[in-house]
């Protein structure tokens, strides 16, 4: 009971600080609160049409037992995915340096582990010549919070705050193939794919969302950051209704910045993009559950995050 009672106090704080955030009447709150969803469903979900009682609350998501084993915990850590996909290296940006308490912890390099007493500015340096841009993201922070680039050069102020945010990983800046970048080319634009182990122990695909950065001024995609989501219909390829949250639920079906179309979108080539996610979620069946956030990129399909424990919500 006790753990139980500690969970129901995180899920009471989320509530109070989301309450603040969207617009919902008072009769929404309440049955928020009766059910025990997070006041972000009700932008999300279509409770009228569907019916609360067809989802899974956010309170009791969090009193749900996982029981994770082996390799899974070790994905909490971004720094460690490199690590477990050394062997698909292709799979990874080709730049992965870890930092830990504002020091350099290791290097893959094109599949290539390196480790050593680094200078942090003078290898960076080496990497914005190579690579002209490199993205640092914090590993304590999620949603898309503290995530930068560093672009052509490098100054002092930089090295600080890479030093500050004390654990990071920095990859090479990746860019969306063209459909993705058209749409938006402020940032890399990603597909949030929820999955689990079957009985026969392969990876399958449940849910899919394409996320779009939506504003000049961010490199990131997430919807805490403004992005725009369009679920993805898994037969298709095709792009569902498309939304962004502000204070209320903003449905679009057009992007707002560039003008192209969202809804109703097909992704190109989704035959061949769909056989290429199921053979990468079969390279980390170690795994039972997760949230997998991957980009078709001019370097093929990355894995840019992977998620213990995303809720159907978390994009």
């Amino acid at each position: 009971m006790k753990n139980n009672k500690k969970e129901l106090s995180a899920y009471e704080r989320a509530f109070e600080k989301q309450k603040e955030e969207y617009d919902l009447t008072p009769d929404e709150l309440h049955n928020a609160w009766e059910f025990g969803f997070y006041p972000r469903s009700f932008l999300i979900y279509d409770f009228k049409k569907w019916g609360m009682e067809q989802f899974l609350t956010e309170r009791d998501f969090q009193k749900l037992d996982f029981r994770e084993r082996g390799l899974a915990p070790a994905i909490i850590d971004k720094r460690n995915l490199p690590l477990l996909l050394q062997k698909n290296a292709h799979y990874l940006p080709s730049l992965n340096i870890a930092i830990e308490k504002g020091r350099v912890q290791y290097i893959i390099e094109d599949g290539v582990y390196k480790e050593g007493d680094f200078d942090l500015e003078e290898l960076l340096q080496r990497c914005l010549n190579k690579y002209a841009k490199l993205i640092t993201k914090p590993i304590r922070l999620c949603g898309g919070e503290g995530i930068f680039i560093v672009a052509n050069t490098l100054s002092e102020d930089t090295i600080k705050r890479i030093e500050k945010e004390d654990d990071a990983i920095i990859n090479n800046v990746l860019v969306n193939e063209e459909y993705a970048r058209k749409i938006n080319p402020s940032s890399l634009n990603t597909i949030r794919v929820i999955f689990f182990k079957t009985k026969k122990g392969v990876l399958k695909p449940i849910s899919m969302v394409h996320r779009f950065g939506s504003t000049a001024d961010t490199c990131v995609d997430n919807t805490a950051a403004g992005g725009v989501v369009a679920g993805v219909d898994m037969e298709t390829g095709e792009l569902m209704p498309a939304w962004k949250l502000e204070k209320i639920r903003i449905d679009i079906e057009v992007h707002p910045k560039t003008g192209e179309k969202i809804t109703g979108f097909m992704i190109p080539n989704w035959d061949n993009k769909k056989r290429a996610i199921d053979d990468l979620l079969q390279e980390i069946n170690y795994l039972e559950y997760g949230g997998l956030d991957l980009a078709f990129t001019t370097e093929g399909l990355k894995i840019i995050e992977i998620n213990r424990r995303p809720d159907l919500r978390g994009v």
